[in-house]
């Protein structure tokens, strides 16, 4: 099966965390929260789409999210891993990846491939900074 890409231009993300406090780094930022939230939006004139994460696990440098993607205004489970790249006391890389299984997807969304494009499942890679 071939692989077809297309890329998406990431409009913003953002990282929210509970009880922020100036003198904590990036470094400890993800320990110390309780309940830290990243959101994505994407940029594309065809489809508007967001992800939200609920719950965010961290182990060994990797983050795994599980949250809602929205695409044109109707919510899909997702579950996003992330490998963090570098932490510093003012900066966090983070790069990952979601499985969307297709058929799931465009029976609760409505997304839509062209019929001569057969997929059975879509992969969601995410690059984000967050200074």
């Amino acid at each position: 099966m071939p692989t077809r890409r297309r890329r998406v231009a990431l409009a913003g993300a953002s990282l929210t965390v509970s009880d922020p406090r100036s003198d904590t780094d990036a470094q400890t930022l993800l320990a110390e929260a309780e309940h830290p939230r990243f959101h994505f939006e994407f940029d594309d004139p065809r489809l508007e789409a967001a992800l939200t994460s609920e719950r965010v696990h961290e182990s060994h440098g990797r983050l795994q999210l599980s949250g809602d993607l929205d695409l044109n205004g109707v919510a899909f489970p997702v579950l996003l891993r992330l490998r963090v790249v570098e932490r510093a006391d003012d900066r966090l890389l983070v790069v990952g990846a979601a499985r969307l299984p297709y058929r799931l997807l465009r029976r609760a969304t409505g997304f839509r491939l062209p019929w001569r494009v057969p997929a059975t499942r879509l992969r969601l890679l995410v690059a984000a900074e967050f200074a």
